[in-house]
């Protein structure tokens, strides 16, 4: 047995690695789920239609290309736990691992042969500083492995900070984001661009930051892609 290989057993030992789902002993460091868990994240396979969860929750807002969801996000699941340790536990490999496959699923589709870029909805800079990272960059960087299309994290900015978005109703959530996207820097005439989040729950985001791209390049070409899509 190597060294490196008796400190990695030592330190499997002592700190095994956990099941993301739930937190028994995994075998690996980068394995994100136990097999049963793994089964308790089914993917959900909408995108495969032209009118499906996503582009329905964005219709008449937001002129789409395509629009995508990995997984269905309901209370109390895998997908929940996963997205809770993405954003608040300090796992931005959670979004990039499950964006690339993710983006491994989407790299034989027509409709994306075109895409030129990725812009992962961004987060006002005193989140990023509390936080450490932008968990939809973390998803983008993902999928562009995957898609080979670079991620433009800075084609967009946010300008205020409201705070979570989480708790609040409906209403709240479209006052809390309405003005608070800016274009940031980067040309995107006539290019496919996929917007990225992590949750499409109301929409409002992505209605938001497709717009401010719309109204600066009106003919750019729009497709969403969204590790998860809110149960109704």
């Amino acid at each position: 047995m190597s060294l490196g290989s008796y400190f990695r057993g030592l330190s499997h030992l002592f700190f095994p690695a956990l099941c993301l789902g739930c937190r028994r002993a995994v075998d690996r460091w980068d394995q994100l789920l136990c097999v049963a868990c793994e089964a308790g994240l089914p993917p959900n396979d909408s995108y495969r239609y032209p009118e499906n969860e996503v582009t329905d929750r964005l219709a008449g807002r937001l002129p789409l290309v395509f629009g995508a969801a990995a997984y269905t996000f309901r209370e109390g699941t895998v997908c929940q736990r996963l997205i809770h340790d993405l954003k608040y536990h300090h796992r931005p490999d959670v979004g990039r691992k499950l964006g690339r496959r993710f983006g491994e699923r989407l790299s034989q589709l027509p409709a994306l042969d075109d895409l030129s870029g990725i812009v992962p909805v961004p987060i006002h800079r005193r989140r990023r500083h509390q936080r450490g990272y932008n968990q939809a960059e973390a998803i983008a960087e993902g999928l562009s492995g995957a898609l080979g299309a670079p991620t433009l994290a800075k084609a967009l900015r946010r300008r205020s900070f409201q705070g979570s978005q989480t708790k609040r109703g409906k209403l709240e959530r479209l006052e809390n984001v309405r003005d608070s996207f800016a274009l940031g820097s980067g040309d995107f005439s006539g290019r496919h661009l996929m917007l990225v989040d992590d949750v499409l729950t109301t929409g409002a985001t992505l209605d938001f930051c497709g717009n401010v791209l719309l109204e600066a390049f009106p003919d750019v070409r729009l497709s969403v892609a969204v590790l998860a899509v809110a149960e109704r």
